[in-house]
């Protein structure tokens, strides 16, 4: 602004502002990128910016740079757009648009991501555990970077618990570390989750071995499922909702599972159960050991070795049968 005795603002420092407060060294730095942005690409357009330039020389690289942000020609109520006349502000806003989809470069399908992630099985690995994905930092994890932490009903968790998932290539999740959610972006509350389904799994699995169930180390959909329905009752979750509705527990969310367990007594009355409450919050006390126990192990564990599933090895199973 030479009539006001003001250098190209191109040359101003945080310094020269900072008397206007932080928001003026904000906009300071705002400004720059955005002229750096049109600058660029000006420059591929044919019009390279100068160290000094009159007015008609800047306006021609503002209008070659310009093109570079995308936008439309006419506002929301359909009046056209002035580009010479918008505020730097909108620009900006623009210009970060632009920056974000640049970074994000082109989607990316989960699936096609995970079967490049997919390492070829290995005679050496154990049967049970031969699936791991290799993520973009090479480090390899029995989930790929696209996973999606499953949201399914009791029961069919339980599934997934003991038996995995064959045709999606994923080992059972029992013998997940919370190391395997690592990375992965689309995974939110891995490791808690992964502990909160560690504590109930555990559970059904004590009070199904208490009735007789065999809880082996590698089952069948058919025998995971039967154990669920015979232990499912340790969680002491309602039959019914306050408003009366029944609840069909094996297909709730094991996220409303884990927040309901052990409320079928909160009204202090009798459950009709066998009056061994004692034990109960002693199961659930072991259960909670046993997913902290393991969590502090996968600390040390690297991704690649080949855990034991200990939960129910460490527990007493009084009067009750369980293959590990």
């Amino acid at each position: 602004d030479y009539q006001n005795r003001i250098s190209p603002m191109k040359y101003f420092q945080n310094t020269d502002v900072s008397f206007l407060g932080k928001r003026a060294r904000m906009n300071l730095n705002e400004v720059k990128n955005l002229m750096a942005t049109i600058d660029e690409e000006a420059t591929r357009k044919g019009k390279v910016p100068a160290p000094t330039m009159t007015l008609n020389q800047a306006a021609a690289c503002f209008q070659a740079g310009v093109t570079g942000f995308k936008f439309s020609a006419t506002t929301p109520t359909g009046k056209s757009r002035n580009i010479m006349r918008l505020k730097w502000s909108t620009l900006t806003k623009y210009n970060k648009q632009h920056e974000v989809k640049a970074e994000e470069g082109p989607a990316i399908d989960p699936e096609e991501k995970a079967r490049q992630e997919f390492v070829e099985i290995s005679p050496d690995d154990p049967p049970h555990d031969n699936m791991w994905y290799e993520h973009d930092d090479g480090v390899k994890r029995r989930v790929p970077s696209t996973y999606k932490f499953p949201m399914l009903g009791l029961e069919d968790m339980y599934v997934m618990w003991h038996c995995g998932q064959e045709e999606a290539k994923i080992a059972p999740m029992k013998i997940f570390q919370s190391t395997d959610f690592q990375g992965s972006p689309m995974v939110k509350r891995g490791k808690t989750n992964l502990s909160e389904v560690r504590t109930i799994m555990t559970l059904i699995d004590l009070a199904a071995a208490k009735k007789g169930m065999k809880i082996k180390p590698i089952m069948t959909e058919s025998e995971a499922r039967e154990c669920c329905r015979e232990g499912h009752t340790a969680l002491n979750i309602p039959v019914s909702s306050k408003e009366g509705k029944s609840r069909d527990i094996l297909k709730m969310k094991w996220s409303s599972a884990s927040r309901l367990k052990n409320k079928g007594d909160d009204d202090g009355g009798d459950d009709g159960g066998d009056g061994d409450g004692d034990a109960d919050d002693t199961a659930e006390a072991e259960a909670k050991k046993a997913g902290g126990e393991s969590d502090a192990e996968e600390a040390e564990v690297e991704p690649e070795a080949d855990p034991e599933d200990d939960t129910l090895a460490d527990l007493e199973l009084p009067e009750a049968e369980v293959d590990v």
